[in-house]
């Protein structure tokens, strides 16, 4: 595990982690998402800004969990009909 130290609204965090590089990037997001929402909400203090983008990422992991199972349904749905027509061949 690796030290390294992020900045999130203003705020340096120090993180242990097994890929520097991901968390790095992942904060970057973060960052950039509550700035984003500082911006529109300007009235929100710093834990009110997390809880709304911990929401608002949340309600977008769902959306694409769902949008994963629907693909793999269809993915299984195609595998069936090409093992139906090898078969058929």
């Amino acid at each position: 595990m690796q030290s390294v130290e992020v900045e999130i609204l203003g705020r340096k965090h120090r993180l242990r982690t097994d890929n520097p590089e991901q968390t790095k990037a992942v904060a970057e997001a973060i960052d950039n998402r509550l700035n984003e929402l500082q911006v529109r909400y300007e009235m929100l203090d710093y834990s009110r800004l997390l809880l709304l983008a911990i929401l608002q990422m949340q309600n977008e992991i769902f959306e694409l969990d769902k949008n994963n199972q629907n693909l793999n349904k269809e993915l299984e749905k195609l595998n069936q009909m090409i093992g139906k027509i090898i078969s058929d061949s």
